[in-house]
C-alpha cells in the first residue's frame, strides 16, 4: 500500500495501518528537514480524540497549548465576541490544543518510523499508472514503484489528484493570505488559554500565550493573487506585517514589533467540489478532496479523522474500491458542511467600508453563537469509536 504525502493526514493513515498489519510505503517529495516548515494550529476535541485511535492522544496534547476559547475585539477594542467553549470540551472528553506544525509531525513520524513504516523523503511523485491489479508509481529521481492501491494525501495542490481526476477543478485563491509564528514577547500578558483575536484596521490578528512560553500568532489580510504568491525576503515580509499592523492595539504593535523576519506567507486556497474522491485503486483525502481553510481551526483534525475512517474501512473489506466508497459516503456531507462553515468566517475577514464593517460588528456576535451551536456538534464526533457510523455532522 502506498500513501503520497507526509503531511498530518499521511502520516496519520500509514500510523493506522500498521497498527493494523498492512505493509505501508510513505513517499514525500521535500526533504526531512522540510517538516519543521510552517508555524502552528489547532486540533479540535474532535481531532484530539481521533488520535486516541492511532495511540497518541496523550502525547500530543502533552506537546501543545491548551486553548479554552475565543475573544474578538474590533481595531477600537471593543469586545464583539468571548466564546468559552469548556463545556462543550467536557462533553467531547478533549480539549482543543494550540501546538507548533513541527511538533505534531514529529509525534506522527516517530510512530510511524516506530511502526516501522517504510517512509522515504526526496521522492516527488512524477507519473501513475493506475490498473485493475495496483497502482504503478514513478518519480522524479528514477524511483518506480508497484503498490495495491494509493492514497493521496498531497495537499491541495495534490500531484495525485490531477492524472487519476482530469476533470476535478483547480484550486481557487480565496482573497487572502496569512502569516504566522511564535516569538518570544516576555512583556505581553498570558492570555489564560484563549485566543485573543482583532479585526484590526487593515488585518485580522490573532494571538494566544501560556504563562512561561512564547506568543503564538497569526494574522490574515487581503491580497492579490499575484502578490499572494510571490516569495518576499523574510525580512521585508515582516516589515510587511509590521505595517499592516501599524495602527493596531498596543498589544499587537508590540508583537509584530519584535518580528524581525518571517519564513514566508500562506495563501489560502479553496478546493471547489470534488465529486468523487476515489478512482480504480486510487483515493484522495485531506486537502487533496477538500481542502478546508483555516479560518475553521478544523483542517488538521479532518485530516486524522480521514485517517482513522479510510484506515477502518479497509480493514473491513478486502476490496479497496468497496472500502473507498465507503470511506467517501461517510465522511464527505460531515466536511462540505465544515468547509462551508470555514468560507462564511474568511467572508467576515474581507469586509471593507464603513457599512460593511458597521454590520460585520452587528452581525458577529449572532453568527458567532449561533456557530457555537453548530461547532459543539461538529467536535463531539468520535472517529476513534466509530469510525464506520456515518456522523450527523
Amino acid at each position: 500500500m502506498a500513501i503520497i504525502g507526509a503531511g498530518v493526514g499521511g502520516l496519520a493513515l500509514a500510523v493506522m495501518l500498521r497498527r493494523q498489519g498492512f505493509g505501508v510505503s510513505l513517499f514525500e517529495a521535500r526533504s526531512r528537514e522540510a517538516l519543521s516548515e510552517g508555524a502552528f494550529l489547532t486540533l479540535a476535541p474532535n481531532g484530539i480524540n481521533a488520535l486516541r485511535a492511532l495511540g497518541l492522544a496523550q502525547r500530543i496534547t502533552a506537546l501543545g497549548i491548551p486553548t479554552l476559547g475565543f475573544e474578538i475585539t474590533n481595531a477600537a477594542g471593543r469586545r464583539l465576541v468571548h466564546l468559552d467553549e469548556r463545556q462543550s470540551m467536557r462533553e467531547a472528553g478533549a480539549e482543543s490544543i494550540t501546538i507548533r506544525r513541527s511538533d505534531l509531525l514529529g509525534a506522527l513520524l516517530d510512530e510511524a518510523q516506530a511502526l516501522r513504516a517504510d517512509i522515504r523523503f526526496g521522492h516527488a511523485l512524477a507519473d501513475i499508472e493506475n490498473q485493475p491489479e495496483g497502482v504503478r508509481l514513478t518519480f522524479g529521481n528514477g524511483v518506480r514503484v508497484d503498490a495495491g492501491w494509493l492514497a493521496g494525501c498531497d495537499g491541495v495542490w495534490s500531484r495525485v489528484r490531477r492524472p487519476c481526476f482530469p476533470a476535478s477543478p483547480d484550486p481557487v485563491y480565496t482573497g487572502l493570505t496569512g502569516t504566522g509564528g511564535t516569538i518570544d514577547v516576555p512583556s505581553v500578558a498570558p492570555t489564560d488559554g484563549f485566543m485573543h483575536m482583532v479585526f484590526g484596521e487593515q488585518a485580522f490578528f490573532g494571538y494566544m500565550k501560556a504563562a512561561d512560553g512564547p506568543v503564538f500568532w497569526f494574522d490574515s489580510f487581503p491580497l492579490s493573487e499575484d502578490a499572494a504568491t510571490a516569495r518576499p525576503e523574510p525580512a521585508q515580509l515582516a516589515a510587511t506585517v509590521r505595517q499592516l499592523h501599524a495602527g493596531d492595539p498596543g498589544t499587537i504593535r508590540e508583537i509584530v514589533g519584535a518580528i524581525a523576519e518571517v519564513p514566508r506567507a500562506y495563501p489560502v486556497f479553496d478546493m471547489p467540489h470534488l465529486p468523487q474522491w476515489h478512482t480504480g485503486n486510487v483515493v484522495v483525502l485531506g486537502d487533496a478532496a477538500h481542502a478546508v481553510s483555516p479560518h475553521a481551526g478544523q483542517g488538521a483534525s479532518m485530516a486524522i479523522e480521514d485517517a482513522v475512517v479510510l484506515a477502518a474501512c479497509l480493514g473491513a473489506t478486502p476490496s479497496p474500491s468497496q472500502a473507498f466508497a465507503a470511506f467517501q459516503a461517510l465522511r464527505r456531507d460531515r466536511v462540505e458542511h465544515i468547509v462551508k462553515i470555514s468560507r462564511r468566517i474568511g467572508t467576515q475577514k474581507q469586509a471593507k467600508g464603513r457599512l460593511a464593517l458597521f454590520l460585520r460588528n452587528l452581525i458577529l456576535p449572532f453568527f458567532v453563537r449561533f456557530g457555537a451551536r453548530t461547532t459543539r456538534a461538529i467536535t463531539l464526533y468520535r472517529a476513534d469509536l466509530a469510525p464506520l457510523e456515518k456522523p450527523s455532522i
